[in-house]
């Protein structure tokens, strides 16, 4: 499965390999919206399945998904990991918008790999 991880902190971009270490998963990384926009435009192969921060400098999430849902024929599930509570506007706005799924930071590398194998599931039956 190919991933795009799109999330500022460096710290948690590790977790992320560390959750799907043992896993046949190619990861490829953005630190925001805008590079994530720019990784997506140079690539050959198409994503599976986009695991997205909220709170990022120069782009954030929902700045993001607006933008890649405008993209014809790119319809791939995007999961929103975040520590915004869920009153957010931030949240609302994303959940408004169609992700796939919402985890809440900190969250557990196998929680997190098992939703995305669930949300796979679901999007590619």
């Amino acid at each position: 499965m190919r991933l795009l991880i799109v999330e500022d902190s460096p710290l948690v971009r590790r977790m992320y390999g560390l959750a799907f270490h043992r896993q046949d998963h190619e990861l490829v990384e953005a630190e925001n919206g805008r590079q994530a926009l720019d990784v997506i435009a140079a690539s050959v192969e198409r994503f599976d399945l986009i695991l997205l921060d909220l709170r990022m400098p120069d782009m954030d999430g929902v700045e993001f998904i607006r933008a890649v849902r405008r993209q014809p024929l790119f319809d791939v599930p995007i999961i929103v990991t975040t520590s915004e509570p869920d009153s957010s506007e931030l949240l609302q706005q994303a959940r408004v918008l169609g992700v796939a799924a919402v985890m809440k930071k900190p969250w557990k590398p196998q929680e997190l790999a098992d939703l995305v194998q669930s949300v796979r599931n679901r999007w590619h039956g």
